[in-house]
């Protein structure tokens, strides 16, 4: 049953509202979607009750006209793009093909051809000009929530840390806020002065030494862990490189020592890194037996050299290096633990 609120004025081609909302029980009625969805949103209908109140029509001079049924459709095609607008759909498409193509040249051409001291050499540069990297706000912002978490989790409460690759400090510093004492390390001139200062601003003792690039300084007291700053793992270039790294740090902590080293991950190469990799290749094959030969993952960008692991090789270097694995996560960040054998 229908009741009416208050009595309705009749509009324009319609003269019982009743029979169009009584159209819409209907589900073969091409009425019902169009009903709902003028009607619908000013119902009040409570459940088990059989009665829809209505609420006032608007006011005079406001009509409901649906006198035209042949002008009403559930779905109305969207018009014809204008020719401008097929003309910019066109050339972007060609546009981002010829960029990525262009890309593909540039990378593969270039990461075929720098020796590893030269892609070291692009990526101190692009860490010597961040603001981000040298700026307060970064290196006071404290740890992510994927390495508090793994340093509650398996480093000593109160331990002493040498963190390698430490930047402007921004680990060092949350580090002592949590009671450990850290030491540091990095190859990046600027950074390594923006770590000083903070850490003398912040009244925290601490040592951090500029040292060259894949290296570790030797004039430390011993250590209970170690931490590699965030994915500065992957911007060592070569496997080769990455181990004697590894070996260096091993020999500056006693066994059972964890080390977390974080790093991006590859999950099956895309067309286009393919295509450069495969490239790149070609073009290192040019340089005779001298050249150091390429590994699936590398890259190398404006920021510098990067590498991008799979599990497995992690582990393999870990192993060489003389640590055993003993965590591997990729849930919020991939990154790994080891332990000191």
């Amino acid at each position: 049953m229908l009741t009416q609120s208050q009595p309705y004025a009749e509009s324009s081609g319609l003269s019982n509202l009743e029979g169009v909302v009584a159209a819409t029980l209907d589900p073969n009625s091409c009425w019902r979607n169009i009903a709902f969805t003028l009607i619908a949103p000013v119902m009040s209908v409570k459940p088990g009750v059989s009665t829809i109140s209505l609420p006032p029509l608007p006011s005079a001079g406001c009509t409901l006209c649906i006198s035209d049924r042949s002008k009403l459709t559930q779905t109305m095609p969207p018009p014809a793009p204008r020719l401008r607008v097929r003309l910019y759909l066109w050339l972007d498409h060609w546009l981002q093909r010829w960029v990525r193509l262009f890309g593909v040249l540039h990378e593969g051409f270039w990461l075929g051809c720098l020796d590893p001291e030269d892609l070291t050499a692009v990526t101190i540069r692009s860490f010597q000009q961040s603001c981000m990297y040298s700026g307060r706000e970064h290196n006071q912002s404290g740890l992510f929530p994927w390495e508090r978490e793994t340093i509650d989790r398996f480093f000593r409460p109160g331990s002493r840390i040498l963190v390698a690759a430490c930047g402007g400090g921004r680990e060092i510093i949350a580090l002592h806020g949590l009671g450990f004492q850290a030491d540091g390390f990095d190859c990046t001139p600027r950074l390594v002065e923006t770590s000083r200062r903070l850490l003398q601003e912040l009244g925290i003792s601490s040592n951090v030494m500029l040292c060259p690039p894949n290296d570790v300084p030797r004039e430390w007291t011993p250590h209970d862990g170690l931490i590699v700053g965030w994915t500065a793992y992957m911007q060592i270039p070569g496997s080769t490189r990455r181990i004697a790294f590894l070996r260096k740090l091993r020999a500056s902590v006693p066994p059972d020592s964890p080390i977390l080293v974080s790093f991006w991950v590859r999950e099956g190469a895309s067309a286009d890194e393919d295509r450069t990799f495969r490239l790149a290749t070609w073009f290192r094959s040019l340089r005779g037996r001298r050249a150091e030969p390429l590994e699936p993952g590398d890259h190398v960008t404006n920021r510098g050299y990067h590498h991008c692991f799979a599990k497995e090789e992690i582990e393999a270097e870990f192993k060489a290096g003389g640590f055993r694995m003993c965590h591997y996560s990729q849930a919020d960040h991939p990154y790994a633990v080891g332990v000191a054998e």
